[in-house]
């Protein structure tokens, strides 16, 4: 059995327990392995080998296009998102079969020797939302997340900044 300020390893990779997690948040910024989660909501975020994130108040929404079809480049992808945002206590309304763009509350840094993987809960899969987004989390990634956010359902969803989506 590992001690509370050992993280369980696998090989080929490893995950690490709350108890790393909890000490790598402890440690100074400038430390080469400390993990940066901020607003930190509280212990209550913080599962046996996860963090729960939650959803913030910046979204990109789509716009219809003049144009039979999208040809993704650099160039005309901005042109195809219109920013919106939804102030703490609102909500975002997404209509059936769409998606848009949001972020995580959080800000996040990771350090060089650990990367994450974004996965949606199962509470939120009932709900018939996919959070669709490169799942993968770089070591020293610092930021927030980027979240496509799907509603798969045959009706319209509510999302609320600052819930929960997945961890």
């Amino acid at each position: 059995m590992a001690s509370e300020n050992q993280s369980h390893t696998l090989p080929g990779g490893s995950i690490i327990s709350r108890p790393e997690i909890e000490r790598r948040l402890g440690l100074p910024v400038t430390d080469d392995e400390s993990l940066v989660i901020t607003p930190m909501f509280g212990k209550e975020c913080l599962d046996a080998d996860s963090v729960d994130l939650r959803l913030g108040t910046h979204f990109l929404l789509p716009r219809l296009s003049q144009k039979p079809f999208l040809l993704p480049d650099k160039e005309s992808t901005g042109t195809f998102h219109s920013p919106f945002h939804v102030p703490l206590g609102k909500y975002l309304v997404v209509p059936a079969h769409q998606t848009v763009l949001g972020s995580t509350l959080e800000f996040i840094k990771l350090p060089y020797d650990l990367s994450g993987e974004i996965l949606t809960k199962s509470s939120v899969a009932r709900t018939f939302i996919v959070i669709e987004t490169a799942p993968w989390i770089h070591p020293a990634y610092r930021g927030c997340l980027t979240l496509e956010i799907a509603n798969v359902s045959s009706t319209p969803i509510l999302l609320y900044p600052d819930g929960q989506l997945g961890n």
